[in-house]
């Protein structure tokens, strides 16, 4: 547990009608994932599949609307725990173990067995990642439900790890089509064309890596100082990462960054948060100055051990402040809304 979290203080409420939603479609989901892999298995007609499994995921998803609607404190206790995120996934791995099972045993499994059971694997999959990322998102809201003591638009200075996940993605399919050209079909040709010309268009011009346009963006990220940490807050995700996971913040001529570590030993430039200084549009040394305050309050807090008497499950009806004392959370947490 780390020293922020045992000081933090959530605000729980009831789970709103968007978690409640996507708990009793993901429960639906995976009651019938598991009857229709039963059903398969024991001979039933494609008639009484299509008859049956749809009722299955409505009356389920309906109780499990109700379930969630009356499980107060659900979205923040799953939103906090890896282990209990971890295991919403568990159900489509198992179905995926399933399908894969002939290729690995001598079971006598036919292929409507794995086309049906590999359908709702992708789907509880899917509710799976969903139910992840709102309970993860709810638990940072709780977590920080006060104003930011500083805000402004993140535009990551030089080039970000995903632009290069997005380099070696084309670089992939430019290789494919190669293959498949040199292999007979001309329309390899097609992709290989495909690929650079994406790579090109995104590497060159407005809008590209090497050019800071603020203008291009519709809805650029945005980063948050609060008192639990930083939140990285995006259209549809959100990552917070705690003050004491924050080294240094320093300010150069052309970035400012926040040396950060992950789990207080691993650090690295790829690791660090850099802001393109030209984008920062108040003042950037008032801004570095607003964040030492922060950190600098957090620290204080931490010497002074306000931060060591622990807490409390969640309380059973109310909206007041609650101490997370959960030895699953972690120090990082994104979030989808």
């Amino acid at each position: 547990m780390t020293a922020h979290e045992r000081r933090a203080t959530l605000e729980i409420s009831d789970p709103d009608i968007g978690f409640q939603a996507g708990f009793g479609f993901y429960l639906g989901v995976v009651v019938t994932g598991i009857a229709a892999a039963v059903a398969t298995a024991a001979g039933a007609a494609t008639a009484t599949l299509l008859g049956l499994l749809p009722s299955v995921v409505t009356c389920v998803a309906i109780l499990g609307h109700i379930l969630a609607k009356r499980a107060y404190g659900l979205p923040e206790r799953i939103g906090r725990s890896r282990r209990r995120r971890l295991g919403c996934y568990l159900p489509a791995i198992v179905l995926t173990a399933l399908v894969a099972a002939p290729a690995v045993v001598a079971a006598g499994l036919s292929a409507r067995f794995q086309l049906v059971v590999g359908v709702f694997a992708l789907l509880a999959g899917l509710s799976a990642y969903g139910l992840d990322r709102m309970s993860r998102n709810r638990y940072v809201a709780a977590l920080t439900p006060e104003e930011p003591a500083a805000s402004w638009e993140y535009h990551p200075a030089g080039i970000s790890p995903s632009e290069f996940i997005f380099a070696g993605i084309m670089a992939l399919v430019v290789v494919f089509g190669l293959v498949t050209a040199a292999a007979g079909n001309g329309q390899g040709l097609i992709w290989a064309l495909y690929g650079i010309l994406i790579f090109l268009t995104s590497h060159r011009g407005p809008g590209s890596w090497n050019e800071l346009d603020p203008g291009d963006r519709w809805n650029p990220p945005e980063l948050r100082a609060h008192e639990a940490g930083l939140i990285h807050k995006r259209p549809f995700a959100r990552k917070l990462i705690p003050w004491d996971a924050i080294t240094d913040v320093r300010l150069t001529d052309d970035e400012l960054v926040l040396e950060r570590q992950w789990f207080g030993r691993f650090s690295s430039r790829w690791l660090d948060v850099r802001c393109d200084r030209e984008a920062i549009e108040s003042d950037a040394e008032s801004l570095r100055d607003a964040l030492d305050r922060v950190r600098q309050t957090e620290t204080h807090r931490l010497r002074d051990g306000r931060c060591d008497e622990g807490g409390a499950s969640v309380p059973e009806r109310s909206t007041a402040a609650e101490t997370t004392a959960d030895p699953d959370a972690e120090a990082e947490l994104e979030t989808t809304e």
